[in-house]
Formats: C-alpha cells, sequence, structure tokens
C-alpha cells in the first residue's frame, strides 16, 4: 500500500540499503608537474630530431637537448628566487660577446631569451602582489612618457616597418623592458644580488682587460685571440692601445666600470666599495675613454653633493667644466682620414655633422625619418644572427660623419626615428624621474639607492648626448636594468 513503512523509524520512507560514495583515487604529489617535465622533454626532443632531419649542423641540436633543460630550471629557480636575476643579467650581459667568438654566435640569443623571461616573471609578481606595482605610483609620469615613446616606435610615422624598424625597436623596448623588470622583481634584495655579482665581474674584467694589454694589439689581432681591430682592440688619439675585457668594444667595459663605481659610492659596503673603486680605476686605464671619466668625475660630483659639500661640488663641476672646453677648443682633430683637422669645441670629433642628419626638413622635425632609417637601425639590413667581429686580414670599414650610420647619439636617434613628439616623450621622461629623485634625496638623505639611482641617471643623460648608447647592446642593456633595480629599491613607502 502506498505510503506503507518498513521498519526502522516512524514516518521515514526506507530507500533501501545505503551506499557511501567511493573515496576519490589518490594522486601524487608532483604528479602534474612530472607529466609536464616529460611532455616538455619529448618536444625538445622532437625539436632536435627535426633540426637534424633538415640538415641543420648536430650542433644545434646538442645545444638544444642541453640548452632545454638548463634554461627551465634557470627559469623556475628565478621564479623562486627573483633577486638572482641580477647574477643572471651581469653574467650574460657582460660575457656574451666573448663566448659568441668563441663557442657559436647563435649563444647572443641567450640575451633576448633573458629579457622575456624577466618580463614574464615581473607580469606574475605583479599579478601575485598588485602592492608591488602600486609602490612605484610615484612613477607614474616617466612611464607614461616612454609609453608615449614605445608606442611612436611601434607606429613608425615616417618608415616602413621593415628589417631596419625591428631592429631599431626591438632594441629600445628590450632596454625599457629591463628598466620594468628591475624596478619589479624584488629591488631591495635584487640590489644586494647586483652588488655581489659587480664585486665578482668587475675585477675579473679588469684582470682580462689588463692581460690584453700586456699582451699588445699584434697578439690580440694576428695571434689566438683572433680579435678585430676597430672594435675589441682600438687605439687612442695618442697612439694607445685600448682594450675591451669580455665585451665586444672598451666603451662598452667601460660603462660597466663607470656602474660599478656608482654602486660602490651609495649602495656599497665598505670592503665591496673598496673592490669597485680599484676595478673601476683600473678597467678606466685600460680603456682609456674620456667620456667614462667624465662620467666618473660627475658621480664623484653626486657623492660630494650627499655628504654636504654641495658649494664645493657646485666650485669643482664649474672649474671642470671651464677646463672642458678649455680642453676642447686646443685638441684638434679630423672628422675623417685625410681631412683638416679642426678643434673638437668645433665639430666633437664629427659628432656635430652626425648629428645634423637627424633633421631633414620640417617633416623630419616633426615626424622623423622612420625608425631605422638612419642611425643603429640602418646597420642591419636582414633578419638574422649575426657573427662577432673578428680579424679576417683587413682593416673594418669606419663610419664616419656624413654616414647615416653615424648619428652617435641617443638623443639624435630618437629624433630621426620618431620625431619631435618622441624627443620631448624622452626628455620628459628623464625630467620626471630626476626630479622624483631629487624630492627622495631630500626627504630622506640616507637612501643610498635613490642617491645611486640619481648617479647612474646623470651619467646616462651625459653618454647619451655623444653615444647611441641609450637603447645599444650592452651599454643600455646594463644601464637601464641597473637603473630598474635602483628606482625599485627606492623606499617610496614601506614594503609589507
Amino acid at each position: 500500500m502506498a505510503g506503507r513503512r518498513r521498519g526502522g523509524r516512524p514516518g521515514v520512507i526506507d530507500l533501501g540499503p545505503r551506499t557511501t560514495p567511493a573515496p576519490a583515487p589518490l594522486v601524487e604529489p608532483g604528479a602534474g608537474l612530472v607529466r609536464v617535465a616529460v611532455g616538455g622533454g619529448l618536444l625538445v626532443v622532437a625539436a632536435a630530431a627535426a633540426l637534424l632531419a633538415l640538415g641543420y649542423p648536430p650542433v644545434l641540436a646538442l645545444g638544444l637537448l642541453v640548452g632545454a633543460p638548463v634554461a627551465l630550471a634557470g627559469a623556475w629557480l628565478l621564479h623562486r628566487r627573483p633577486e638572482l636575476a641580477a647574477w643572471a643579467a651581469v653574467l650574460v650581459f657582460s660575457t656574451s660577446a666573448e663566448l659568441r667568438l668563441r663557442l657559436d654566435p647563435t649563444i647572443g640569443v641567450l640575451k633576448d631569451a633573458l629579457v622575456g623571461l624577466l618580463v614574464v616573471l615581473a607580469l606574475v609578481a605583479v599579478r601575485q602582489r598588485p602592492s608591488t606595482l602600486r609602490r612605484l605610483s610615484p612613477l607614474a609620469l616617466p612611464a607614461a612618457a616612454l609609453a608615449v615613446l614605445v608606442g611612436l616606435y611601434a607606429l613608425d610615422p615616417a618608415g616602413a616597418h621593415g628589417t631596419s624598424w625591428i631592429f631599431g625597436t626591438r632594441l629600445l623596448v628590450e632596454v625599457l623592458a629591463l628598466l620594468l623588470a628591475g624596478a619589479l622583481l624584488a629591488p631591495r634584495a635584487t640590489l644586494v644580488h647586483l652588488v655581489r655579482a659587480m664585486v665578482v665581474v668587475l675585477p675579473f674584467e679588469a684582470a682580462f682587460a689588463w692581460a690584453q694589454q700586456i699582451a699588445g694589439p699584434a697578439s690580440l689581432i694576428y695571434g689566438w685571440w683572433g680579435y678585430e681591430y676597430g672594435s675589441q682592440v682600438r687605439s687612442t688619439s695618442g697612439g694607445g692601445v685600448r682594450t675591451s675585457g669580455t665585451f665586444e668594444d672598451p666603451f662598452q667595459l667601460a660603462a660597466l666600470a663607470v656602474l660599478g663605481l656608482a654602486l660602490a659610492l651609495f649602495v656599497a659596503s665598505r670592503w665591496q666599495a673598496a673592490v669597485l673603486i680599484a676595478s673601476a680605476v683600473a678597467v678606466l686605464g685600460a680603456t682609456s675613454v674620456r667620456t667614462a671619466m667624465l662620467q666618473a668625475g660627475l658621480l664623484l660630483v653626486v657623492y660630494a653633493v650627499k655628504r654636504g659639500f654641495a658649494r664645493e661640488a657646485a666650485a669643482l663641476g664649474a672649474v671642470a667644466a671651464v677646463a672642458g672646453v678649455f680642453f676642447l677648443a686646443t685638441t684638434t682633430s679630423a672628422v675623417r682620414p685625410g681631412a683638416p683637422e679642426e678643434p673638437l669645441l668645433l665639430t666633437l670629433n664629427g659628432r656635430s655633422d652626425a648629428w645634423a642628419l637627424a633633421v631633414d626638413g620640417w617633416d623630419s622635425l616633426v615626424v622623423g625619418n622612420g625608425v631605422g632609417a638612419r642611425g643603429t637601425g640602418s646597420t642591419r639590413t636582414e633578419v638574422a644572427v649575426t657573427g662577432p667581429p673578428q680579424f679576417d686580414g683587413s682593416a673594418p670599414d669606419a663610419a664616419f660623419a656624413g654616414n647615416p650610420a653615424f648619428l652617435d647619439s641617443s638623443y639624435a636617434q630618437v629624433q630621426s626615428d620618431v620625431g619631435i613628439v618622441g624627443s620631448a616623450a624622452l626628455l620628459t621622461a628623464l625630467a620626471a624621474t630626476a626630479v622624483f629623485l631629487v624630492r627622495r634625496v631630500r626627504l630622506d638623505p640616507t637612501d643610498g639607492a635613490a642617491w645611486a639611482a640619481l648617479g647612474v641617471l646623470a651619467v646616462s643623460v651625459v653618454d647619451w648626448i655623444g653615444r647611441s648608447s641609450l637603447a645599444s647592446y650592452t651599454t643600455g642593456f646594463l644601464t637601464l636594468y641597473v637603473l630598474g633595480v635602483l628606482l625599485g629599491a627606492v623606499r617610496t613607502q614601506e614594503q609589507p
């Protein structure tokens, strides 16, 4: 009968024997990670086999088999310990030129892979901790100005999106990406490791550069070293020799010395500062780069201001400026071989003629000549991995004033690429960053990171006048990364 109840509690309908759900199958910890690792390993093996099948050299397949696991392990390590990115940046950027020459030109791709990895890690860090980005809100104006500059390079209003555009835009975007990654990836802890990395690398570079000096230019060019005159080995106006350590030219090595000196004066401990200063002096002696010596003097002026000697520093700066003008007025040089010698004050070794190439009429002033049409980008006509400079029995072609590849100024390069709006955006970013740092050191004179950032910014602004080093490898890469770490480490507010 409907509703009839059988045994049990009154009013409760018996639905039959009860069943309990089966327990979920146990999943071994890390099983998903193992599956991903196995799948990735199979893909790497398949890619290596494809390279062999397509006729590529076996060394590429072997490099892929060995390099892929190392790269994945390195990426995982940097994800867990982002402060170690300082070691990766300093080691990769400072040794890649020598490794390209000794091992294989494709090693140069490591720098691009490292930049991409650091950007990804920075984005992950921001997603996990939004406060990381909020700490940098005082730098919103320079960030916006740099975003405008990048947008102009992407649009390229006066040019075509060809190989030169790819090359010129890639360099600018990569250095600005390093600035961002340095500011976001655990900058305070990274700064500690950055100083340690420089304490290791800069003395090595100094010793290597002086070993090259002892070997002499004949051995460096014609012997086992295999360097190219005009690149790794250069001569001074007085007939001396400039050596480059593990870099591609002496100017890049001198830039590393300037960065090491900035860290030594403002953020390093006493013994670290002693090592960095001694190594920087040795490097400057081996490279004989006058601009780097000027930058070192400017850092000393900033240091004097930090120590409370602002008036003395201003007087010293004025005396140095007068001495510099006198030196330029009394020193002569030829713009190109065979040309009459002229005072450096009038031609700046041909740079005044080169800078004029950046502007070619009103259209050029407003929208530029196109990204890569002149200057650095114009030196690349195809997308390919280029080999390192090495001696082949002939002297290298030199770019002199009047050659579109010889702008030799970061400001002129930006003007030529994207016009007056791009130049204004760059100057706005520099001025806004300088204002931010000046306010910080006034508010907290003990903030060494702010002083160091101010020093690096000051020497960069000077360096960019006479060299296209803003978007360059390795000078721009190292400088913007160090500047980013220092900006991120500035105590804008207490970090949670």
